[in-house]
């Protein structure tokens, strides 16, 4: 190695060793300069009152941890100082002294500590000294036996109950509401108070809601303000704790957290608060609108938000909004302007979720009505930035030019073109874009097959019934005629069981060899594997139709069965004249309820263990437990006549009827109220219209808001969700697609 690398390596390491030192000397430099002067002052003190040589407590800040800088004196008579730390001295009064004021100096500052009463009765200490209203504490003292009264505690000024007493010890439990305060005793009318009692309570946590991460405050009292003397579960959950004082905590929530109280528990001490409830992550569904200025109001649809307010937290982004109002499913807010274009995000509870891009423009859709409907719909497109020349609007449906018939700056009328698809409706204007805020949907009402003055259906008698297989075929019974007919989906009808010729007994046998006898309101429904189950009235038996069409007879001796349910495991149910009944998979039959007092007009429809019918009311839609057995009355419905929306119990319903589920979470009816179609969400319990007559008039196709119906009955759904409706009063079935 040369002189000069072993030269230049020297030198780094000197240099580097002399630049460590010069940075210790400006740390030790910087933490001198920064020290800070603790204020002198006295917290507490205990107890007050005693014989000579009693220790008493001081506490406070700003003391010195050496004995020889700290002086007392009680009633001018100087006191020994027994120790000494920066926050407590213990001193003991001295022999000669008087009741009186005990004043000490620190460093030569004085300051004043409060009286002290020279007697037999004294309070020296307590444990806990913190706890929730109910914890039992033990004081310990002097002086506490009288043989004139029981001694008497209190804490914070308020009494508490004594369980146990003797001369030296007493144990009393902390009353409710008690609060921090010291702890009292009197006895013979003398008085003496000990350390503070901290009163440990929960008052409230907000939010009250939320999941994993969510940040808590915990508001009350007789919190430890050092945050590690805190500790805080959620329903035995630990929680991590960010913040804390005397009056509240900041904690959140674990991940593994449950619904359940929090608690607090502080020196062993546990004080119990309300319920944290955990709720699913939020989601939107719907963000209205996608684009617009500043001012214009925004809506957001979705799950699981916070009715507060302040506890939905929305930027567009980045940039904070302000939150006008907010339900479980609803927010509605200001839009800020100059966010520029981003995401909308959702924060409820610290519960983050990511919703649509939003552009920061003039030009915005915030509402389509109708939102649904065929070929040639007139719809009204609402919101901001329109051109007020029609050709200089461009309107595409699912990329498909549409004819603007009238604009305003507000507003836009439109025809959906000849070759409607659902999908996302496009406004251009002067460069700037906009889409809808939900797709617009292709769905509405056509006639599979029937009609006015149509030969080939019969379903004009009432009472009929009806199913669709996996392929998308229709059945359904022509009650008068005493036949099964088929109707593929390109509508064309057959005979597929039956003959015209009824039979009193059950003659079995393929297509128009099977004989039947049907009643008015018979049952009719299918199973996962395409087998039809059909009521046979007349004849008091239940027919079973394989996919071939091979007719058997699977029971008998029902007295009167009407309506049919089927459940997952392909279990039946059927109303009878006087009760529930179920035949099983073997065709053995049990009595499930008694008097059943179901609607036989009305089918009814299996969801899980629990069977939906309604009764002879109309007004209702009642609820049987098929494994608890109970009944459940005005399970939906307010028991009034109408037809409003909303909350399943404070809606109003007209001869519910047709009952069927989409499988996922949607329950579906024919409402006699104007011809109207219902949906029943189960996760929301709302109520909602899917189609309702415009017009009085009898048979017309068309949008959801269009179509028309003349006495509509049964119903049934595909895997697709397209429903079928009977429409006797047209002798017609209906195709209902939502999508």
């Amino acid at each position: 190695m040369s002189y000069s690398r072993k030269f230049n390596t020297g030198m780094h390491q000197w240099l580097g060793i002399l630049s460590l030192f010069i940075l210790l000397i400006s740390a030790c430099k910087k933490d001198k300069s920064e020290l800070v002067n603790v204020p002198l002052a006295v917290t507490d003190y205990y107890p007050n009152s005693g014989a000579q040589g009693t220790l008493v407590t001081i506490e406070g800040t700003g003391f010195s941890s050496k004995a020889d800088e700290i002086s007392a004196t009680f009633s001018g008579v100087k006191a020994d100082v027994v120790s000494a730390t920066s926050t407590a001295v213990v001193m003991r009064a001295p022999a000669s002294a008087t009741s009186g004021a005990i004043e000490m100096k620190v460093n030569g500052q004085s300051i004043s500590v409060g009286n002290y009463t020279y007697q037999e009765l004294s309070v020296q200490t307590i444990s806990p000294v913190n706890g929730a209203a109910g914890t039992h504490v033990r004081i310990t003292g002097a002086g506490f036996s009288s043989t004139t009264g029981p001694a008497e505690v209190y804490i914070n000024g308020k009494i508490a109950i004594v369980v146990s007493a003797s001369d030296n010890l007493l144990v009393a439990e902390v009353p409710e509401s008690a609060g921090t305060g010291p702890v009292t005793v009197k006895v013979n009318g003398k008085e003496a108070s000990g350390q503070t009692f901290k009163f440990q309570v929960i008052s409230g946590i907000k939010p009250a809601s939320g999941g994993k991460g969510t940040h808590v405050k915990i508001s009350g009292g007789g919190f430890d303000e050092v945050i590690a003397g805190n500790y805080v579960d959620f329903n035995g959950k630990p929680a991590l704790v960010t913040e804390a004082t005397a009056e509240y905590l900041v904690v959140v929530a674990p991940a593994d957290v449950k619904t359940g109280p929090v608690s607090v528990t502080i020196n062993d001490q546990k004080a119990t608060g309300p319920v944290f409830t955990v709720v699913p992550m939020p989601v939107i569904e719907s963000v209205t609108p996608l684009s617009g200025p500043l001012g214009a109001e925004m809506t957001i649809l979705g799950l699981n938000f916070s009715i507060h307010t302040d506890e939905n937290k929305i930027t567009i982004n980045g940039k904070s909004t302000v939150v006008l109002t907010a339900t479980p499913f609803k927010i509605t807010l200001t839009i800020p302007g100059g966010t520029g274009d981003g995401k909308v995000i959702l924060n409820v509870n610290d519960q983050i979720v990511q919703g649509p891009d939003f552009k920061d423009q003039s030009l915005g859709i915030s509402k389509m009505s109708p939102d649904n409907g065929l070929a040639g719909t007139q719809v009204t497109i609402t919101g901001t930035g329109f051109n007020t020349t029609a050709s200089a609007n461009t309107v595409t449906f699912n990329g498909v030019l549409a004819q603007v018939v009238s604009a305003s700056t507000t507003s836009l009328v439109v025809i959906t073109p000849p070759t409607l698809t659902s999908g996302q409706v496009k406004v251009v204007n002067a460069g700037q874009s906009a889409l809808s805020p939900v797709n617009f949907n292709r769905a509405g009402v056509m006639t599979l097959a029937g009609g006015p003055n149509q030969t080939g259906l019969d379903i004009r008698e009432r009472g009929g019934s009806i199913a669709v297989d996996s392929h998308g075929n229709v059945f359904l019974m022509e009650v008068s005629n005493h036949v099964i007919k088929k109707i593929t989906p390109e509508g064309v009808i057959s005979v597929f069981a039956g003959s015209s010729t009824r039979e009193t007994g059950n003659q079995n046998g393929t297509g128009t060899a099977a004989r039947f006898n049907f009643s008015y309101n018979s049952g009719l429904v299918i199973d996962k594997q395409d087998i039809l189950y059909v009521v046979d009235g007349i004849n008091n038996s239940i027919r079973k139709i394989t996919p071939a069409g091979v007719v058997n007879t699977y029971a008998v001796n029902l007295n009167g069965p009407g309506r049919l349910a089927i459940d997952d495991s392909g279990d039946l149910y059927v109303q009878t004249q006087y009760s529930l009944t179920k035949v099983d998979k073997a065709g053995v039959r049990s009595v499930v309820r008694g008097f059943y007092g179901g609607n036989e007009a009305s089918r009814p429809v299996i969801i899980g263990s629990y069977l939906y019918y309604t009764d002879n009311d109309n007004l209702y839609i009642n609820r049987f437990g098929l494994v608890d057995g109970l009944n459940l009355r005005g399970w939906a419905g307010n028991g009034e006549y109408g037809s409003s929306d909303g909350p399943k119990n404070q809606s109003m319903l007209v001869s519910p009827k047709g009952f069927i589920y989409d499988g996922k979470g949607n329950f579906y009816f024919s409402d006699g109220f104007r011809q109207t179609t219902r949906k029943l969400n189960m996760t929301l319990n709302d109520l909602s219209t899917v189609s309702s007559q415009s017009t009085s008039g009898w048979y017309k196709d068309g949008g959801l808001m269009d179509a028309e119906f003349r006495n509509r009955d049964d119903m049934a759904i595909d895997k697709d969700g397209n429903i079928y409706i009977l429409d006797p009063g047209n002798n017609a079935i209906r195709k209902m697609f939502l999508k």
